[in-house]
C-alpha cells in the first residue's frame, strides 16, 4: 500500500486552471440557505455535492441509475474467491493528485500495478519484445527497427510539449496551435512527425485503436498533463469504494436514486428541475444547479429557455467513444510462466485489442487470474455489434489467437459496451478534430447552472477529471455569491 502527502483543498484550487480561470473558495457559512440541485451521482456529481456541502450550501443529488458512481463501475458478483471487475475506471496515475487527495481524505488505501512484459500480436505474429532489440515487422523505417516505445514518446511526443504550452499552467494550446493542429487527427500527427505505418500499429496496439479518431490537441493535452506519470494504483477492494465513500459523505438521504430528469428550467431567480421516479413525476427548486450528466444523456433533456447558442451546438455535438470489456476469470495465472505480466499483458491490433490484467489487485491470497479484453474505437464497436449472448464466444476466439489457453482456463466471463449504457452512451469523451472550440462550451455556465463531468476536464475519462470539474463546478457557484 502506498501513501501519498495529504494535499489541501485550497492548494489544489489553484493547480488546474485548463481553458479558464480557477475560483478561490469562500468561507465555511457563507452559502446558508442557499440550495443546489446536481443531477447525476457520478464522480463528478459526487464530487460537487461533497465540495458545496463543505462550503455550507444545501445539496440534493439526482440519478437516473439505481447506484452511485456513475462510469466508476466495480462487479463483484458471477466470480469466484472474491474476486471482481472493473468494468469502468481502472487506473490512478501517481499525477493525479486530486484523485489520491480524495482517497486520503477518505481512508483508501492504494494497491501498486506491477511492472512487466507483454506478449505483443501483431500482424498475425506473437512476440515478446526486449528494448534494444529488432521489431519483428515489415514497414518499419531504419530509425524505427529498434525504436522502444518510451524513445518514441520522448522524440516524437515530449519533443513538441514546449509547442503546444501546458494546460496546468492554463498555458494550453499556445497561440496559434488551434489553427495549426485542430483539423488533425492524432494518429496523422504522429505521421506528421514521421511515423510510419507500422510503428503506428506498435503504438496503437500499446494505446489503443482510438488515436486514430481523437483530435490532436484533446491527446495532447492529455500528454502534457501527465508527463511526469510515473506508478499507477488501483483502489484496495475495488474502485467504487472512492463514490461509495463519497455518496456517505454527502449523506444517502441527500442523494435520490432512480430519478430520471426530463426537464431544466432556470431563470435569474433559480432552476427548477422535472424528473420521473418511483412516485411518479416530481419536481424540485433550488438556487442553482450542477448539470454533472453526460451530453449524450442531456440531449433527451428539455432545458426551457434553451441554453446559448454554442452550450446547445456541444450538447448536440460532443462525441463519447465506445468501449467494450469482454472479462475472463481463469483458474491460474498462466501467463507469468513465459515471462508475460504487467497490466498490459497483450497488445494487439486485432479484435480482441489490449488484454488488461487486473489478477496482481484481486484479495490477497486468490491465485486465479483476471484479465479483460479492453476494446475501443472500430473494435468495440465490432464487439458490440454482437449480439451480448454471442459475446463470449467472439472474444474467446480472438484471444486465443495468442493466448491458445483461453478456452481451458475460463472460469467465468462478463461483457458490457458502453454505447449500450442509457445513461452514458459510451465511455469517455474524445474532442474530435476541429472541435477545439467545444472545449470552452462544455464547461461555460449558463446563468446559475454551472457544468461538470470527465467531458469538461482535459482529464477525459479519468477519474481526476471528474474531480476536477466537481470541484470547479462548486467554485463556480460559489462564485455566483
Amino acid at each position: 500500500m502506498q501513501q501519498h502527502p495529504r494535499i489541501s483543498r485550497r492548494r489544489l484550487a489553484g493547480l488546474f486552471v485548463w481553458a479558464g480561470a480557477a475560483h478561490a473558495l469562500p468561507a465555511c457559512g457563507q452559502a446558508a440557505e442557499k440550495r443546489v440541485l446536481v443531477l447525476g451521482a457520478g464522480l463528478a456529481g459526487l464530487s460537487a455535492a461533497w465540495e458545496l456541502q463543505q462550503m455550507g450550501y444545501a445539496v440534493t443529488v439526482l440519478e437516473g441509475r439505481d447506484r452511485v458512481g456513475g462510469r466508476v463501475w466495480t462487479l463483484r458478483d458471477g466470480f469466484e474467491d472474491g474476486q471482481f471487475a472493473e468494468i469502468g475506471a481502472v487506473r490512478i496515475p501517481d499525477v493525479h493528485e486530486l484523485t489520491l487527495d480524495y482517497c486520503d481524505k477518505l481512508g483508501l488505501e492504494l494497491d501498486e500495478y506491477k511492472d512487466g512484459s507483454p506478449l505483443y500480436y501483431i500482424d498475425g505474429q506473437a512476440f515478446q519484445h526486449v528494448d534494444g532489440e529488432a521489431w519483428p515487422l515489415m514497414g518499419l523505417n531504419a530509425e524505427e527497427e529498434k525504436l522502444t516505445l518510451g524513445d518514441f514518446w520522448e522524440r516524437e511526443i515530449a519533443a513538441t510539449f514546449e509547442e503546444f504550452g501546458d494546460p496546468r499552467m492554463n498555458g494550453f494550446p499556445k497561440p496559434g496551435i488551434v489553427e495549426k493542429y485542430d483539423g488533425m487527427v492524432y494518429a496523422d500527427f504522429l505521421r506528421m512527425r514521421g511515423a510510419s505505418d507500422a510503428y503506428l500499429k506498435i503504438y496503437a496496439a500499446d494505446n489503443g485503436s482510438e488515436i486514430s479518431t481523437i483530435g490532436t490537441l484533446a491527446w495532447m493535452g492529455a500528454e502534457v498533463a501527465d508527463k511526469a506519470w510515473g506508478a499507477t494504483y488501483h483502489i484496495r477492494g475495488g474502485n467504487d469504494q472512492l463514490p461509495l465513500r463519497i455518496a456517505d459523505e454527502v449523506g444517502l438521504d441527500n442523494i435520490l436514486l432512480s430519478r430520471k430528469v426530463t426537464k431544466i428550467e432556470h431563470d435569474d431567480a433559480g432552476v427548477t428541475v422535472t424528473f420521473s421516479g418511483p412516485d411518479g413525476e416530481e419536481t424540485l427548486s433550488a438556487d442553482y444547479l450542477v448539470c454533472a450528466i453526460p451530453f449524450t444523456t442531456l440531449r433527451d433533456v428539455e432545458i426551457e429557455p434553451a441554453f446559448s447558442a454554442d452550450k446547445t451546438r456541444a450538447i448536440k455535438e460532443l462525441f463519447l467513444m465506445n468501449a467494450g470489456r469482454g472479462y475472463i476469470q481463469t483458474r491460474t495465472r498462466f501467463w507469468e510462466a513465459d515471462g508475460i505480466g504487467g497490466l498490459k499483458i497483450a497488445k494487439t491490433d486485432g479484435p480482441a485489442e489490449r488484454i488488461w490484467n487486473l489478477s496482481d489487485v484481486q484479495p490477497e491470497g486468490s491465485t486465479k487470474g483476471m484479465i479483460q479484453s479492453y476494446t475501443q474505437n472500430h473494435n468495440a464497436d465490432a464487439y458490440c455489434e454482437i449480439a451480448p449472448e454471442d459475446r463470449e464466444e467472439y472474444c474467446l476466439a480472438a484471444v486465443e489467437k495468442f493466448f491458445p489457453e483461453i478456452r481451458a482456463e475460463k472460469v467465468a466471463f462478463f461483457q458490457y459496451c458502453w454505447a449500450d449504457d442509457p445513461w452514458a452512451k459510451g465511455a469517455w469523451t474524445d474532442i474530435l478534430p476541429d472541435q477545439w472550440w467545444i472545449v470552452a462550451a462544455t464547461r461555460k455556465p449558463e446563468g446559475r447552472v454551472t457544468f461538470a463531468g470527465e467531458h469538461t476536464s482535459v482529464w477525459a475519462g479519468w477519474m481526476q477529471g471528474a474531480i476536477e470539474s466537481g470541484q470547479r463546478a462548486a467554485d463556480e457557484i460559489a462564485a455566483m455569491g
